[in-house]
């Protein structure tokens, strides 16, 4: 069976950098789908698989194979506000010729909210969808993008999931909003693929360091985090805040009206080496997004041994035991996150003991062999649907 994949690859992730302008050539962090699932799809199986990409990025066309996964690059003159506004239609043209020449049994698309869906289906093949964010759930927490861009995202996502016959969710959160759009489709629960070099170290639970990973803004709820970390007295304890975006500089000023910016590392986006690394370093994760459908850094932030405490978001309660492997609290509730912080940051034994909890669930739940045996019955059943032989 043929299966091409568009997504949101980071192009540096996989292309050369002759292949990549110079402003796009920097540390990249890429979902497991790319290191996890794709590698260990063409290694059991005898599927053909084919990532497709068009990005402005790159200067010119260019095919690179990975762990046995062709990569097809394809340049994209247009700006991406440009491809935005016309539902992703230049994007769409860009890569129809590519992909009408590998001719799929299948065009398998990683998200609706970043137009994948849409692209996809605009090539002439069956489409099956894996559900990331939902642009309908974030649509409060898009400060920072213009009207147009935040209608485009939930329109173009509303028009592909009723024509989607066959999808996967990360969780019941995400399996039961699909349902609820397209009652027809077949919704299969599956979680991500973890990258096994997460579970080659450990965490330090004598540490008195806190860790966040994600990107600074409204959604991710980093102020939240910062005002349960102000509220905890132990000097010695300190915050370090992996990621980048537009909430950057106010997320530092409050961190000085509430006079803890010198017990607070702003380490900036990382690739996945340098996460690896401060969450080793690490006693606790926290995570204090306002929603999110499954976020992989719960599952990578398990996997080294952190316990985490998360918000009551989306699909975050699901990845996480209460009282075994972590704590939930509510949305906001910086008093109770910072309570569940300063419990785990205080007692090393209990840190470790909840840690471990998280290490074992993740490296069964999450084992890449695992996850692509399921992925496998999924595009098995497709392949049934569909009366490829």
């Amino acid at each position: 069976m043929k299966i091409g994949f568009i997504g949101a690859v980071p192009p540096s992730s996989v292309f050369p950098d002759e292949c990549i302008r110079p402003h796009y050539r920097r540390p990249t962090h890429p979902a497991p789908w790319i290191g996890g699932l794709l590698p260990e799809l063409v290694k059991k199986s005898d599927y053909q698989v084919r990532v497709f990409l068009a990005h402005r990025a790159l200067t010119k066309r260019c095919t690179v194979e990975h762990d046995g996964v062709i990569y097809e690059g394809i340049p994209c003159p247009f700006l991406e506000r440009f491809a935005t506004h016309s539902f992703h239609y230049a994007k769409s043209l860009v890569l129809r010729s590519a992909v009408r020449k590998f001719s799929p049994d299948l065009v398998h698309a990683f998200g609706m909210e970043n137009g994948s869906a849409t692209m996809a289906l605009r090539q002439g093949f069956p489409v099956s969808c894996f559900i990331q964010g939902i642009a309908e759930k974030l649509l409060p927490y898009y400060g920072q993008r213009s009207w147009i861009n935040k209608q485009v995202a939930v329109r173009c996502e509303r028009s592909a999931v009723p024509r989607i016959p066959w999808m996967i969710a990360e969780t019941e959160f995400a399996k039961e909003w699909a349902l609820q759009r397209n009652p027809d489709a077949k919704v299969v629960v599956i979680p991500h693929p973890l990258r096994t070099s997460f579970l080659n170290v450990n965490s330090q639970p004598g540490s008195k360091r806190i860790i966040t990973v994600g990107g600074l803004d409204d959604r991710k709820g980093m102020d939240t985090v910062i005002r349960a970390f102000a509220t905890i007295d132990d000097p010695a304890t300190r915050l370090c805040i992996c990621g980048s975006g537009p909430s950057k500089e106010d997320l530092k000023q409050l961190a000085v009206q509430l006079g803890v910016s010198e017990r607070i590392d702003f380490c900036g986006a990382l690739d996945t080496e340098g996460v690896i690394e401060k969450l080793s370093q690490s006693a606790v994760f926290v995570i204090g997004s306002r929603m999110d459908t499954s976020p992989n850094v719960v599952t990578e932030a398990h996997a080294v041994g952190l316990p985490i405490v998360g918000t009551r978001a989306g699909g975050i309660p699901e990845m996480i035991e209460d009282g075994v492997d972590g704590f939930h609290v509510d949305v906001e509730d910086h008093k109770a996150m910072a309570e569940k912080l300063q419990q785990v940051v205080s007692d090393e034994n209990f840190a470790a003991n909840m840690g471990g909890a998280g290490k074992k669930k993740v490296a069964v739940l999450n084992d890449p062999q695992r996850v692509t045996a399921e992925q496998i019955k999924f595009f098995e059943s497709i392949r049934k649907d569909l009366g490829v032989k």
